[in-house]
């Protein structure tokens, strides 16, 4: 309940005080070289009081308010006229400076301060200035609202000192009346609160965007100049040319049914926080989840998409130690490289819209990836995307096969990287990589005896080749048929079998 005062009565609908009484009380300051202060009339002291109703941005239980002035009885008959003044139902709570260095440690101390009230002359002639230019400058507060007083105008022109210094009020301290210091006051913490509204509105923009940027990559509306996911609208496209990365946990359905809903998802997530920063360490970014499966993008090199695809079968190893240390089954993982021009851009329908990148190329990387499964391969790349690394050579790898993509007449030649397997693995398919490549072209040379050979010939070596056992299969099949068996035909016979 709003208390009534003498000479003073509170319009509901305002947060203005209204007077009833024209005559103000009037707040005499002696000259600085006196050491008395009077303030006339200070026993009716006039309370101030605001509409109850308005939201408070105050960042505490009070409005902080800072006085700077090297006289003590400036401070004393600033707080006595002011010390039932009530703004938006809050309290101010005041805080002295007795010079322009104290000022600058406890603006730092109290960030949150509303209002400085702030002579200008006292161990300088310009200590205050130098206070404005310290929290403005150096400490970046554009909040606070600051006001000179000033009993030497001379001292600080209010023309020079409005253009030179980010202030928002300038007054001689003979001019502040009682009425006048009130309607300073409520003046200030008005525009303090709107800019803590603004600026609380601001970090909550900027929430929005860092969160939105989880869901749609930055890189990704770069690609479609666009500022922020605000800006994307449905049909926005550009095409670009790009390397795809796709990478799937080997027989997660199989794995996923000892484990509850629950551990299904907290083991993927758990998964997932292992290898995804190794893709935005080498320049990528993530596209989409499909379940256990990751599709990511590499605007730059085929070498980024190819040291993260490496790094993350290291990173599944290292995981997997601390798996078996916790009494769980380790896991393994296939990646499939290919690079293409493709379309990136914003589908769907006006209430539900997602980013998607649309291509052939998307599809081969994913095809890819499935012929992992088949080869027992950790990473398998496409010619094309090998003939652009920097250096080829760079890596260890293999020549696997010719592959054709659904739909489409061309075949691919695909490798396989085993820079990401175990040492002893990458020494056995260094060692037999002559005798597997040569078996390969002789089978598609149809002279079948020959290259079950080679084969045979690899798996004395590594009897863990699990290509080298799938082309021994094919070249049974291929005898019969008397022809050698593409990969997909093969496919399509060891399923039916």
């Amino acid at each position: 309940m709003l208390e009534e005062t003498t000479n003073q009565t509170f319009n509901e609908n305002d947060d203005e005080i209204v007077f009833a009484d024209e005559d103000d009380d009037e707040i005499v300051f002696a000259d600085e070289d006196d050491d008395e202060l009077i303030c006339a009339n200070s026993e009716d002291k006039q309370i101030l009081f605001t509409n109850a109703n308005e939201l408070s941005l105050s960042t505490g239980d009070s409005w902080k308010i800072l006085i700077v002035d090297d006289e003590a009885e400036i401070h004393h008959i600033t707080k006595l006229v002011l010390s039932e003044f009530i703004f938006d139902g809050i309290p101010l709570r005041f805080i002295s400076a007795y010079s322009g260095e104290e000022a600058k440690t406890l603006i730092e101390t109290h960030p949150d301060t509303a209002l400085i009230l702030l002579d200008v002359v006292m161990e300088s002639d310009d200590a205050g200035l130098e206070v404005v230019k310290y929290i403005r400058d150096v400490l970046g507060n554009s909040l606070v609202r600051i006001i000179l007083r000033t009993g030497q105008p001379g001292q600080a022109p209010e023309d020079v000192v409005i253009i030179h210094y980010d202030i928002n009020d300038y007054k001689t301290k003979t001019e502040l009346t009682t009425r006048k210091l009130f309607t300073t006051i409520v003046t200030a913490l008005r525009a303090f609160r709107a800019l803590n509204r603004l600026e609380e509105s601001r970090r909550q923009l900027a929430k929005i965007a860092q969160a939105s940027a989880r869901f749609v990559p930055r890189q990704f509306l770069h690609f479609l100049k666009k500022n922020s996911i605000v800006d994307a609208k449905l049909g926005d496209s550009v095409q670009a040319t790009m390397s795809i990365l796709f990478a799937d946990i080997r027989s997660f359905t199989t794995l996923s049914e000892t484990m509850s809903p629950r551990e299904n998802f907290d083991f993927l997530n758990s998964y997932l926080h292992q290898v995804c920063p190794i893709i935005r360490q080498h320049n990528g970014f993530i596209d989409k989840y499909i379940g256990d499966a990751i599709m990511a993008l590499f605007p730059e090199t085929v070498d980024d998409a190819l040291m993260a695809a490496i790094e993350m079968q290291k990173q599944v190893a290292i995981y997997n130690e601390s798996l078996q240390n916790r009494g769980c089954l380790p896991i393994s993982i296939g990646i499939g490289i290919h690079s293409g021009s493709m379309m990136l851009g914003i589908i769907g329908e006006e209430e539900r819209l997602s980013s998607t990148v649309i291509a052939d190329a998307v599809n081969l990387a994913s095809r890819l990836e499935q012929l992992t499964k088949l080869y027992g391969a950790g990473i398998i790349v496409s010619g094309e995307a090998l003939s652009k690394l920097d250096d080829p050579q760079t890596y260890t790898c293999r020549f696997l096969d010719r592959v054709q993509v659904r739909g489409k007449q061309s075949f691919v030649a695909v490798f396989e990287i085993y820079d990401g397997d175990s040492p002893l693995i990458q020494e056995f398919k260094t060692q037999t990589k002559r005798d597997f490549e040569q078996g390969v072209w002789l089978y598609f040379q149809e002279k079948f005896t020959q290259s079950q050979l080679y084969f045979e010939r690899v798996l004395q070596v590594n009897d863990q080749d699990l290509a080298a056992r799938l082309y021994l299969e094919r070249i049974k099949v291929s005898q019969q048929a008397g022809i050698a068996l593409k990969c997909e035909e093969f496919d399509v016979f060891h399923k039916k079998r």
